[in-house]
Protein backbone atom coordinates (compact mmCIF):
# COMPACT_ATOMS: atom_id res chain seq x y z
CA UNK A 1 0.00 0.00 0.00
CA UNK A 2 2.77 2.39 0.80
CA UNK A 3 4.30 1.59 -2.55
CA UNK A 4 0.99 2.33 -4.31
CA UNK A 5 0.68 5.74 -2.62
CA UNK A 6 4.27 6.67 -3.58
CA UNK A 7 3.62 5.66 -7.18
CA UNK A 8 0.39 7.65 -7.22
CA UNK A 9 2.17 10.66 -5.70
CA UNK A 10 4.97 10.49 -8.29
CA UNK A 11 2.44 10.25 -11.07
CA UNK A 12 0.56 13.28 -9.79
CA UNK A 13 3.63 15.44 -9.20
CA UNK A 14 6.12 13.91 -11.64
CA UNK A 15 6.54 14.06 -15.40
CA UNK A 16 2.84 14.42 -16.07
CA UNK A 17 2.74 17.64 -14.08
CA UNK A 18 5.68 19.04 -16.06
CA UNK A 19 4.03 18.28 -19.38
CA UNK A 20 0.91 20.08 -18.19
CA UNK A 21 3.04 23.10 -17.29
CA UNK A 22 4.75 23.06 -20.72
CA UNK A 23 1.40 22.99 -22.47
CA UNK A 24 0.29 26.01 -20.47
CA UNK A 25 3.47 27.89 -21.42
CA UNK A 26 3.10 26.85 -25.07
CA UNK A 27 -0.51 27.98 -25.22
CA UNK A 28 0.47 31.32 -23.64
CA UNK A 29 3.12 31.80 -26.35
CA UNK A 30 0.83 30.92 -29.25
CA UNK A 31 -0.67 34.43 -29.67
CA UNK A 32 2.77 36.06 -29.44
CA UNK A 33 4.24 33.56 -31.88
CA UNK A 34 1.33 34.02 -34.27
CA UNK A 35 1.74 37.79 -34.06
CA UNK A 36 5.46 37.50 -34.79
CA UNK A 37 4.91 35.22 -37.76
CA UNK A 38 2.07 37.39 -39.06
CA UNK A 39 4.20 40.54 -38.81
CA UNK A 40 7.11 38.85 -40.54
CA UNK A 41 4.81 37.65 -43.32
CA UNK A 42 3.35 41.14 -43.78
CA UNK A 43 6.82 42.69 -43.99
CA UNK A 44 7.87 40.15 -46.62
CA UNK A 45 4.72 40.82 -48.67
CA UNK A 46 5.32 44.60 -48.56
CA UNK A 47 8.96 44.12 -49.52
CA UNK A 48 7.92 41.97 -52.49
CA UNK A 49 5.41 44.62 -53.63
CA UNK A 50 8.05 47.38 -53.34
CA UNK A 51 10.52 45.25 -55.30
CA UNK A 52 7.95 44.48 -58.01
CA UNK A 53 7.11 48.19 -58.38
CA UNK A 54 10.83 49.07 -58.39
CA UNK A 55 10.32 51.46 -55.49
CA UNK A 56 13.42 52.78 -53.82
CA UNK A 57 15.64 52.02 -56.78
CA UNK A 58 17.41 55.00 -58.29
CA UNK A 59 16.22 55.98 -61.76
CA UNK A 60 18.49 55.57 -64.77
CA UNK A 61 18.56 57.33 -68.10
CA UNK A 62 17.39 54.88 -70.73
CA UNK A 63 19.12 56.49 -73.71
CA UNK A 64 19.90 59.86 -75.31
CA UNK A 65 16.24 60.33 -76.32
CA UNK A 66 15.18 59.94 -72.68
CA UNK A 67 17.79 62.52 -71.62
CA UNK A 68 16.51 64.93 -74.31
CA UNK A 69 12.92 64.50 -73.11
CA UNK A 70 13.94 65.21 -69.50
CA UNK A 71 15.85 68.30 -70.64
CA UNK A 72 12.76 69.60 -72.46
CA UNK A 73 10.66 69.00 -69.34
CA UNK A 74 13.15 70.88 -67.16
CA UNK A 75 13.28 73.91 -69.48
CA UNK A 76 10.77 74.23 -72.31
CA UNK A 77 13.02 76.75 -74.08
CA UNK A 78 15.87 74.24 -74.28
CA UNK A 79 15.74 72.16 -77.46
CA UNK A 80 18.56 69.59 -77.15
CA UNK A 81 20.64 68.95 -80.25
CA UNK A 82 23.33 66.71 -78.74
CA UNK A 83 23.37 64.51 -75.65
CA UNK A 84 26.06 62.45 -73.96
CA UNK A 85 25.18 59.99 -71.21
CA UNK A 86 27.44 58.96 -68.39
CA UNK A 87 28.34 55.27 -68.49
CA UNK A 88 26.41 54.64 -65.25
CA UNK A 89 23.33 56.35 -66.83
CA UNK A 90 22.92 58.54 -63.73
CA UNK A 91 23.76 61.81 -65.50
CA UNK A 92 23.91 63.44 -68.91
CA UNK A 93 25.20 66.58 -70.56
CA UNK A 94 23.37 68.21 -73.46
CA UNK A 95 23.67 71.17 -75.82
CA UNK A 96 21.04 73.03 -77.78
CA UNK A 97 21.16 74.91 -81.08
CA UNK A 98 22.04 78.16 -79.31
CA UNK A 99 25.18 76.68 -77.76
CA UNK A 100 23.78 76.44 -74.25
CA UNK A 101 24.83 73.46 -72.15
CA UNK A 102 22.62 71.62 -69.65
CA UNK A 103 23.58 68.96 -67.14
CA UNK A 104 21.13 66.37 -65.83
CA UNK A 105 21.79 64.36 -62.72
CA UNK A 106 19.88 61.93 -60.59
CA UNK A 107 18.23 63.56 -57.58
CA UNK A 108 16.35 61.05 -55.44
CA UNK A 109 13.76 59.35 -57.61
CA UNK A 110 13.85 62.05 -60.29
CA UNK A 111 16.36 63.97 -62.37
CA UNK A 112 17.41 67.56 -61.78
CA UNK A 113 18.74 69.84 -64.51
CA UNK A 114 20.74 73.06 -64.71
CA UNK A 115 21.73 75.17 -67.68
CA UNK A 116 25.35 76.11 -67.25
CA UNK A 117 26.09 79.81 -66.94
CA UNK A 118 29.37 81.68 -67.25
CA UNK A 119 31.37 80.78 -64.16
CA UNK A 120 30.61 77.07 -64.34
CA UNK A 121 33.75 74.97 -64.07
CA UNK A 122 34.69 71.61 -65.53
CA UNK A 123 37.69 69.37 -64.98
CA UNK A 124 38.67 65.92 -66.14
CA UNK A 125 39.32 63.24 -63.57
CA UNK A 126 40.63 60.31 -65.56
CA UNK A 127 37.89 59.50 -68.05
CA UNK A 128 35.29 61.36 -66.01
CA UNK A 129 34.10 64.92 -66.45
CA UNK A 130 33.36 66.75 -63.20
CA UNK A 131 31.10 69.79 -63.65
CA UNK A 132 30.51 72.44 -60.98
CA UNK A 133 27.57 74.72 -61.76
CA UNK A 134 27.24 78.26 -60.44
CA UNK A 135 24.41 76.96 -58.21
CA UNK A 136 26.29 75.48 -55.24
CA UNK A 137 23.11 73.74 -54.01
CA UNK A 138 23.12 71.64 -57.19
CA UNK A 139 26.54 70.25 -56.35
CA UNK A 140 29.10 68.75 -58.65
CA UNK A 141 28.06 66.37 -61.40
CA UNK A 142 30.37 63.50 -62.31
CA UNK A 143 29.92 62.04 -65.79
CA UNK A 144 31.98 59.12 -67.02
CA UNK A 145 32.15 60.03 -70.70
CA UNK A 146 35.39 58.21 -71.60
CA UNK A 147 37.21 60.02 -74.40
CA UNK A 148 34.50 62.71 -74.75
CA UNK A 149 35.29 64.24 -71.34
CA UNK A 150 38.03 66.57 -72.64
CA UNK A 151 35.90 68.01 -75.45
CA UNK A 152 33.01 68.69 -73.06
CA UNK A 153 35.40 70.30 -70.56
CA UNK A 154 36.67 72.67 -73.26
CA UNK A 155 33.09 73.55 -74.28
CA UNK A 156 32.22 74.40 -70.69
CA UNK A 157 35.45 76.40 -70.34
CA UNK A 158 34.42 78.45 -73.40
CA UNK A 159 31.30 79.66 -71.54
CA UNK A 160 33.51 82.13 -69.67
Amino acid sequence: MVHDSITANRTANGPSARIGCSKATLSAMDPALLQLLGSLGAILVLAAIAWALRLGQPPLLEDAAHARALARQADTGFDPAEAALSRDRAAAILTDGEGRIMVLRRHGTHFAARILEPGARARCDGEALVVATTDRRFGEVRLDLAEDSRSWASRIGALG
